[in-house]
C-alpha cells in the first residue's frame, strides 16, 4: 500500500483523467496522467516487490475520471494492502485492505466505470 500511495502522490492530480493500462508484456502496468506538470508515467513490472500477484491475460487501456478516483485516495492512505483490478468492460475495482485500532482488518472497495467521453486533445500520450 505505501508503494500506491506515493505513485499516487507522483501522479500529476491536475490532470483530468487517469489512464491504466494492463498488459502480460512489458510495461505490464501503467498509471498515466496528463496536466499542468505535463505528462507523468509510472510503469511498475510484473516482478516488482510492488507486485504481489500480477494476473493480466491481454493488453488493455482504460481512462478514469480524476474526479471520481480521489475520493478512494482517503481509503488509501489508510490502507494496508491495495488490490487493483480491471475486467473485460475496463470497470476498475480497488480494494484497500484497513486494519482498524483495535486490530481487526476491514475492507473499503471502489468501483469506476472508464471514461467513454474522453476527446482526442485530451489523450494520454507515450
Amino acid at each position: 500500500a505505501e508503494c500506491m500511495r506515493e505513485v499516487f502522490a507522483e501522479l500529476d492530480m491536475t490532470s483530468n483523467v487517469l489512464e491504466i493500462l494492463m498488459s502480460p508484456d512489458a510495461p505490464f502496468f501503467r498509471l498515466s496522467t496528463v496536466g499542468n506538470a505535463g505528462n507523468t508515467h509510472f510503469e511498475i513490472p510484473s516482478d516488482s516487490e510492488m507486485m504481489e500477484t500480477f494476473d493480466c491475460q491481454q493488453t488493455q487501456t482504460n481512462r478514469f475520471k480524476i474526479t471520481l478516483l480521489k475520493p478512494s485516495l482517503k481509503a488509501l492512505t489508510l490502507a494496508t494492502r491495495v488490490s487493483v483490478r480491471l475486467d473485460t468492460r475496463g470497470f476498475l475495482s480497488m480494494q484497500y485492505m484497513i486494519r482498524n485500532d483495535d486490530g481487526s482488518i476491514c475492507f473499503v472497495e471502489y468501483l469506476c466505470a472508464p471514461d467513454e467521453e474522453f476527446d482526442e486533445e485530451n489523450d494520454v500520450e507515450e
